[in-house]
């Protein structure tokens, strides 16, 4: 896993999510974790509150919510759906892996200095999504 390069900020974190959902969509996995009452995500085909070997819990104490869900072209819409169209606060973590390894950790809200990507995601991924602006340099 790398880090999101030092400098940049998400500047849509729901455009950047859905984004990044399309990418990795197929064979995949993704967990959220949080304050998960308002979200529907365990009326979803396939979903589980048991951990994975590669989507783990994050927060040991308080002990949060945790819901993983198959990733599949099929499923963005649902899964969009059941969180309102957008990501709640509620969420705190959000993971997703694809055969098998973890390509993307957006901690803490995606807190810029806790996303990583896998190496499924590239730098040129990356930059189209700074070329969209979805992403930003900051100022420093």
């Amino acid at each position: 896993m790398r880090a999101l390069p030092a400098g940049w900020k998400i500047r849509d974190k729901n455009r950047f999510l859905f984004a990044l959902v399309r990418e990795l969509a197929g064979d995949a996995q993704i967990s959220f974790e949080g304050d998960l009452k308002k979200v529907q995500f365990l009326d979803l085909p396939g979903a589980s509150v048991e951990e994975s070997v590669v989507l783990r819990r994050n927060t040991l104490w308080p002990k949060q919510d945790f819901v993983v869900l198959p990733l599949e072209a099929s499923s963005i819409r649902p899964i969009i759906a059941a969180m309102g169209g957008s990501i709640p606060d509620s969420i705190l973590h959000i993971q997703i892996a694809k055969n098998g390894r973890l390509e993307l950790g957006a901690y803490d809200k995606f807190d810029p200095s806790a996303v990583a990507f896998g190496d499924a995601i590239t730098q040129d991924f990356i930059e189209s999504l700074a070329a969209e602006g979805l992403l930003r340099r900051i100022e420093t």
